[in-house]
C-alpha cells in the first residue's frame, strides 16, 4: 500500500474553495474539486479497504474546514468535495460488500 498524505490534499480542496471565494468561477472550481478526487482515487488504487480508509481521513480532514460562519462561496466548494468523497466513499463499501457475498457463495 502507497503512503499518501491526505492532509495534502484537504489543503488542495482548501485552495480551490478559497479560490472561488476570491472570484473563480463555481463551474471551473468544482470540475478542478472533481478532477482532484478523481486522481487521489487514482493513486488510492483498486483496493477497496484502502479506498474507504482513505476516504474516510479525507472527510475527517476536510471536517475542520466546513463552518457555519464561513462564506458561502467556501461552504458551495467544501460541501460538494465533502458530497463527492462520500460518493466515493459509498461505492467502495457496497463493491466490498459484493465482494464478500460472492466470495461466501464460491466457498
Amino acid at each position: 500500500m502507497k503512503n499518501i498524505d491526505i492532509n495534502f490534499f484537504a489543503i488542495e480542496i482548501k485552495k480551490l474553495a478559497a479560490e472561488h471565494q476570491s472570484g473563480k468561477a463555481l463551474k471551473e472550481v468544482k470540475a478542478d474539486v472533481d478532477g482532484l478526487i478523481q486522481s487521489i482515487r487514482e493513486i488510492i488504487g483498486p483496493d477497496k479497504e484502502v479506498q474507504i480508509e482513505k476516504w474516510s481521513f479525507l472527510l475527517d480532514a476536510l471536517e475542520g474546514y466546513r463552518n457555519s460562519r464561513a462564506d458561502p462561496a467556501w461552504s458551495i466548494v467544501i460541501s460538494h468535495a465533502v458530497r463527492r468523497i462520500k460518493s466515493r466513499r459509498r461505492s467502495a463499501e457496497f463493491s466490498r460488500r459484493r465482494f464478500v457475498k460472492n466470495q461466501q457463495f464460491t466457498d
